[in-house]
């Protein structure tokens, strides 16, 4: 399966008749990124992650819901979900995407479900992230972020380094002493407003890091796969004593995620579950080479 078809495969417009099909190809490989489809499975999996000595970031995958009962449906599961972690010992919080609580259809609607959502989980005492998407709603999503913050400060903000906008924002966000949640992004953006090499991310990626550990007052997460940044966070945070954690995705570089942990830092699980899979799934095989090895090895059979 090209690159091609798999962005294909992620558009909305994708025809559904072809979704049996693609579920069935793809939903093996796609295990090695998310718990399961159900709640229950992404709490049992979270135990695990414990177990392990690593906390856990628990999504409810979905995005771009375009209707109130799509967005109560994933308010209500967040809620639920917020109240399982304690009765289940879950060391963890939560991450969800704002166009899952209404940004497609009302600025002021979506802030309101948020700020309901981080206010449950702060009587539960949990932390709450939110997810970046594409770039049309960066400045929405930016926008929504502060004002939730200035209710509550148990909530922080993934940023993108392949966005060329990204050392404006965290510029910005560290004014308001923001909680910043730093990865390289996953969606397919075109070239005047993201980088494409992956050495430009990066190198871009490594500044914004820079600026994390000299400048930043809150909690920030470093949320890369690559050994070299890894190794760069890990020199400046003898440097700069800051309050901050490694994040990995579930699935992905679990020997490197063990030797953080044995040396003392902590690290943090990000863990989707749900039935609305296959996009976050697709980004997934999209992002690396080797994950197309992934699937052929699955269709085959190895």
């Amino acid at each position: 399966m090209s690159k091609s078809a798999l962005n294909r495969l992620g558009k909305k417009h994708f025809r559904m008749t072809n979704v049996p099909l693609v579920s069935f190809l793809v939903y093996p490989v796609a295990k090695n990124w998310i718990a399961g489809q159900s709640i229950s499975e992404a709490i049992k999996y979270s135990k695990l992650a414990n177990a392990r000595g690593f906390s856990v970031i628990l999504n409810y995958l979905g995005e771009e819901v375009d209707t109130a009962k799509e967005v109560q449906e994933a308010l209500t599961e967040y809620e639920h979900l917020l109240d399982l972690l304690q009765p289940n010992r879950i060391v963890g919080c939560i991450s969800a995407k704002l166009t899952q609580l209404g940004l497609r259809m009302d600025k002021d609607y979506c802030t309101k479900n948020l700020v309901e959502m981080v206010s449950h989980a702060s009587r539960l005492g949990r932390f709450v992230w939110i997810d970046m998407e594409s770039s049309k709603f960066a400045d929405d999503t930016i926008r929504i972020y502060e004002k939730a913050f200035s209710r509550s400060k148990n909530i922080g903000i993934c940023i993108q380094s392949y966005l060329r906008r990204s050392e404006h924002d965290i510029e910005k966000l560290l004014r308001i002493d923001g909680k910043i949640r730093l990865v390289k992004g996953a969606y397919n953006e075109p070239t005047t407003i993201a980088y494409k090499s992956r050495k430009e991310i990066d190198k871009n990626y490594a500044k914004l890091m820079v600026r994390l550990f000299k400048d930043s007052k809150s909690l920030f997460s470093v949320a890369t796969h690559d050994d070299r940044l890894v190794y760069e966070a890990v020199r400046l945070s003898k440097e700069h004593a800051k309050n901050f954690e490694f994040a990995f995705l579930k699935g992905i570089r679990d020997n490197l995620k063990l030797r953080l942990l044995n040396k003392g830092y902590r690290v943090t699980e990000y863990v989707p579950y749900g039935q609305n899979w296959l996009p976050y799934s697709v980004r997934r095989l999209r992002e690396k080479p080797s994950n197309f090895l992934l699937l052929g090895r699955s269709l085959l059979g190895k």
